[in-house]
């Protein structure tokens, strides 16, 4: 197990980068959301999907999005905010297992190792955050 300050500093740019990523597509999604509803500014749609796709795409961003602003607080203060990493691994995990059982219906075969690669991903992101995760100070 690593020293607690290097420990430390690593969960902290660990909730940074993933509050980054999930910023980024929760802003990808609302474009796209954006996009097909109001505006149609690109000439090509970002996602093959009809309307009811592009509302779920726009709900999933504005989550997102929160759940980013949830990561920043985690790496600001982690010892307060440690219940986000614990909701954050407990969500990645989730998402692989999604991913897992995509890939075992065989309905997804296109993406076949596309899943296997995200799955593993996810589940390794989410070990780090459990791994990672700072100590609470006891309450007085």
């Amino acid at each position: 197990m690593p020293p607690p300050r290097r420990r430390h500093l690593a969960y902290r740019v660990l909730s940074g980068s993933t509050a980054i990523a999930c910023v980024l597509v929760g802003v990808v999604f609302l474009a796209a959301f954006c996009d097909r509803a109001l505006f149609q500014v690109f000439a090509h749609p970002l996602f093959d999907t009809d309307y009811g796709g592009y509302y779920v795409l726009g709900v999933a961003g504005t989550i997102l999005f929160a759940w980013g602003g949830c990561l920043v607080a985690a790496a600001r203060d982690p010892e307060r905010a440690s219940g986000v990493g614990t909701a954050t691994a407990t969500a990645l995990i989730a998402g692989s297992i999604l991913r897992l059982l995509a890939w075992y219906s065989g309905e997804y075969r296109l993406q076949d190792d596309q899943l296997q690669l995200e799955a593993a991903a996810l589940a390794l992101v989410a070990l780090a955050f459990v791994w990672l995760r700072p100590a609470r100070e006891p309450r007085s």
